[in-house]
């Protein structure tokens, strides 16, 4: 083991030796390893109760109401993946035995033969258990993977998502998926009912914030012949088609209050009615909500039910935004770039360094589908196999296409900051369909100066106003 690695591994010394005690505080410290010790098995219990260690050193005979054995049967009850190395002068083969039986990785009976030998038991079980967390999360990451191809990633952030998705799948427990569009929550909703008891059951989207009141009504609850004019028949809704599997309700803060009521119903009984009918239905269903907006602020500006926060906000899963993860750009820009190759009848291209340092550097407020586009893009406009600069995007890129390899150190000032004005106002507009709202909460910028610039250099698109 590299020193590195020691000083990530904390050690527990459980020993009523003073002079044991102190043997292996320097030993160990000296190698790099952090160490606590204590004399007795309660002390110890006390410090798993509060810190998680990687090894620990006990003792067989400590004095009060707790031996050796004992420590270790509780120990492993707290931490069962923290490696027990049972140490003793006074050991047999048959307490050996029945302390590799209760968990523990190794037996060691002193007088040691010598430090060399301790030092390479602790190593070699440090080495082996982190072996089994490595192999432990990649086939934890490889099962949620297998469900959905595009949960991409090995940054801390995304650990924490998956090791979340396999806790709460098994659930049957309402769940909320915070984060900004385009940050995956839906893709987090599906692997959790995949991984859950109702995966052979229908997992059905629903987006609150794209249908108009009365069509998301009908969508969700259905509704009987005659129920309005276009209703020539009765037609089933999502709660009764999913019958026993998982909708996932996308952007539910944008649903209207007078929906909000029918779905706390089905949450707390799972009765609805059929728009237009009298018939009393029930359904067995889970339900997965998503926002970007703060639903607790909403709550106080009585836009959304409180209780209805409450019944969908069991637990919650915060999705971090591409810019907090940037270590999983490079995999994700692999997976993209290797998905719209082969959907093009394409070869492969590699991403020069000038290219990937830019995807790296730039901010993503549309998080990964902007740039699941931007690398489509650059599929698209690559023709030498390899995707430069002037393949993506221009809020990207920043550079004018035009202007790729010119040195701008002969630029003036001026020419400089109005090639860059130029590009980044176009590369705004392209990235949130001309949507002045968007582009001037995004960016910072007042939408009196958004269109003064697109003026000034004569930018013309079909704009949107955002009303929100």
């Amino acid at each position: 083991m590299d020193n590195i690695e020691r000083e990530k591994a904390r050690i527990l010394v459980v020993d009523d030796e003073e002079y044991t005690r102190g043997f292996f505080k320097n030993l160990l410290g000296e190698e790099g390893y952090e160490v606590l010790v204590c004399a007795n098995g309660q002390e110890a219990l006390n410090l798993c109760d509060q810190i998680v260690f990687d090894l620990i050193l006990l003792d067989l005979k400590i004095p009060g109401n707790l031996d050796g054995i004992e420590v270790l049967k509780k120990i492993k009850k707290i931490c069962p993946s923290t490696i027990v190395i049972m140490i003793s002068g006074h050991g047999t083969l048959e307490i050996a035995v029945k302390a590799v039986k209760l968990g523990a990785e190794n037996f060691l009976s002193k007088p040691f033969n010598s430090v060399e030998e301790v030092l390479i038991h602790i190593e070699k079980a440090l080495q082996y258990q982190k072996i089994v967390n490595e192999n432990k999360f990649l086939h934890e990451q490889l099962t949620l993977q297998m469900t959905n191809r595009n949960m991409i990633g090995s940054s801390p952030e995304l650990k924490k998502i998956f090791d979340l998705i396999r806790k709460v799948s098994p659930l049957d427990t309402n769940i909320l998926l915070i984060g900004d569009s385009g940050t995956g929550k839906e893709l987090v909703a599906d692997a959790v009912h995949k991984n859950s008891p109702r995966r052979n059951k229908r997992f059905m989207t629903v987006h609150c914030g794209a249908l108009p009141e009365n069509l998301l009504e009908t969508t969700l609850f259905g509704y009987e012949e005659g129920a309005f004019t276009d209703a020539k028949k009765r037609t089933k809704g999502y709660f009764e088609v999913a019958d026993g599997g998982t909708i996932f309700l996308d952007e539910i803060g944008e649903s209207s209050l007078h929906l909000q009521v029918k779905l706390l119903r089905v949450l707390q009984t799972g009765e609805f009615q059929r728009v237009g009918g009298t018939e009393l239905l029930h359904s067995d269903i889970r339900i997965i909500s998503a926002t970007n907006i703060d639903l607790s602020k909403a709550v106080e500006n009585k836009k959304f039910r409180q209780d209805l926060y409450f019944r969908i906000n069991v637990i919650n899963i915060n999705m971090p935004p591409l810019r907090d993860r940037k270590g999983d750009i490079p995999l994700l820009a692999n997976y993209f770039i290797n998905k719209y190759a082969k959907s093009m009848n394409k070869p492969i291209p590699t991403v020069s360094s000038e290219a990937m340092k830019l995807l790296l550097n730039f901010n993503w407020p549309g998080n990964i589908r902007q740039l699941e586009n931007a690398i489509e893009r650059a599929i698209v406009l690559c023709e030498d196999n390899i995707i430069r600069p002037a393949c993506l995007p221009p809020e990207i890129s920043i550079l004018n296409p035009n202007l790729i390899g010119t040195n701008f150190s002969t630029l003036s000032y001026k020419e400089a900051k109005e090639n860059f004005e130029r590009h980044y106002l176009t590369g705004l507009l392209q990235t949130y369909n001309n949507n002045i709202g968007d582009i001037a909460k995004k960016s910072g910028i007042d939408p009196s100066t958004i269109y003064r610039k697109m003026s000034k250099y004569n930018i013309k698109f079909k704009l949107q106003i955002n009303t929100d």
